[in-house]
């Protein structure tokens, strides 16, 4: 009798320990979609990472906070900051917010910001960055021209639109914008004569980043600056190392076609 107890125990054991255990239950945490605002400019850059993911996957449904930080005048210009960034990411998912950003150009604040951003933010974005390049503070035409010339092949916008704007800004008051102005000429090298000229000009220019940015960008153009060997012949002679150098390489590029 008592085998058969301890040997019934036994099975009763066996099969209480071949009983399955129930799932465990799965603790979902809540998700803030707001929580993204504080850390785009944060120190550690996981946590921009992760921050940068959370706005990728929220898309339009971060455009309420863009939208509220964007319309707060007691807003800190860290959150400004954070959601200007975020409309760079979101890119055309945030053209609704287009004229709240380019309302942060004219701030001395958010003007790089709010042209970065602007730069991403698809064709709609080109017609406050044209009008932001014919402002009276330098720095914002200069970034505004900048972000035109980044954008231009972000939305495939026409040569007739953007190379106009950057001859005329490669003959700005301020060197900066002449640097700009110069430099994106080369990067899209297109324009033909007019463009051409306009970095001809360049080489003679007084202040030398704008010497050493044209002799760059005429090296881009091939064949089409042939025009502009004479001219680059003279600038690998000029008294700035580097502007000599660029201009050395440009006639190396434009004898080699």
């Amino acid at each position: 009798m008592i085998l058969l107890l301890v040997a019934g125990g036994a099975a009763a054991y066996v099969y209480i320990e071949r009983k399955p255990a129930p799932p465990p239950v799965e603790v979902v945490q809540p998700v803030d979609d707001d929580a993204w605002i504080d850390h785009l400019y944060h120190a550690n850059p996981a946590d921009v990472a992760a921050a940068t993911t959370q706005v990728q996957q929220l898309g339009p449904r971060a455009l309420p906070l863009i939208h509220k930080t964007l319309q707060d005048p007691t807003a800190s210009s860290e959150r400004v900051k954070a959601v200007l960034k975020a409309c760079g990411i979101l890119g055309p998912t945030a053209a609704p917010a287009i004229d709240e950003v380019a309302e942060q150009l004219p701030d001395p604040t958010f003007t790089a910001e709010a042209a970065v951003a602007l730069s991403f933010m698809g064709r709609k974005a080109f017609d406050p960055l044209r009008d932001a390049a014919a402002s009276d503070d330098a720095v914002v035409r200069r970034e505004a021209l900048r972000s035109i010339g980044k954008l231009k092949d972000r939305a495939k916008l026409s040569t007739s639109d953007v190379v106009p704007l950057l001859i005329n800004g490669a003959t700005d008051t301020d060197a900066g914008v002449r640097t700009v102005a110069v430099t994106y000429l080369g990067i899209i090298h297109e324009g033909g004569a007019d463009a051409i000229d306009a970095l001809i000009m360049g080489l003679r220019d007084p202040e030398v980043d704008v010497r050493r940015s044209s002799a760059t960008a005429l090296g881009s153009f091939g064949d089409e600056a042939v025009n502009a060997l004479p001219a680059l012949k003279k600038a690998s002679t000029d008294s700035d190392p580097e502007v000599a150098r660029e201009a050395g390489a440009a006639l190396i590029k434009l004898l080699s076609k």
